[in-house]
């Protein structure tokens, strides 16, 4: 079983989590912003139908939309952290994360007005008050969601400069480069199928 997130805000303890564990957890952060982005770009298709029954709409979609480029911004890093961290974590992947805790930090400040703003007020139609709420609390819980990252830099700077098991069956040898024909063609470099062929012949033949 891998390690488990603690139910309370930033409670879960990463001393001694393996690299593995904090990747499956990486994984789950990159789904639940990817959601989130999917259920902000639904409330803003929502408020624009809706716009002479919400007041000051256009802050409200401004605030939809702020969201959805920053939580956008975040994916990418995620999807970046996921495909490098695997063959060695460097000092970039901790700052990554490090941008990601202060940028989502800082947008709580705007949950937090956004809720002063439209929430805790009487509305000018008050079956809007689900819709906005909605916005607010996917978006605030998300930032609740992303707090144990605090926990995960100290852990992932341990692991700037090891080197992961395993990873030197993805790297190319200078031998493998040979897979490449420099030679111009109509679809550009090509692919010489002879030597793949003799390479993959060879990894079956150390296997028997």
């Amino acid at each position: 079983m891998g390690t488990l997130r603690s139910a309370w805000r930033g409670g879960t303890d990463y001393t001694g989590v393996p690299l593995d564990d904090i990747c499956v957890h990486l994984r789950a952060w990159r789904e639940s912003t990817r959601e989130l982005i999917h259920r902000l770009k639904n409330y803003e298709s929502q408020v624009t139908q809706n716009v002479k029954r919400i007041e000051y709409v256009d802050d409200v979609k401004d605030f939809i939309l702020l969201s959805i480029d920053l939580f956008s911004r975040f994916l990418s890093d995620y999807d970046r952290l996921l495909a490098e961290i695997p063959t060695g974590v460097t000092e970039a992947h901790v700052e990554i994360i490090s941008q990601i805790v202060r940028r989502s930090d800082y947008h709580e400040k705007s949950c937090v007005q956004f809720k002063h703003d439209h929430i805790e007020r009487n509305l000018k139609d008050e079956s809007m008050r689900q819709l906005l709420d909605r916005i607010y609390s996917d978006t605030a819980n998300e930032i609740v969601n992303y707090s144990d990252l605090h926990n995960v830099i100290p852990r992932l700077r341990t692991y700037i400069g090891s080197r992961p098991k395993g990873g030197d069956k993805y790297r190319l040898s200078a031998e493998d480069a040979d897979v490449l024909e420099l030679k111009p063609n109509v679809f550009g470099i090509g692919l010489n199928l002879n030597y793949v062929i003799k390479r993959l012949r060879q990894i079956f033949q150390k296997k028997i």
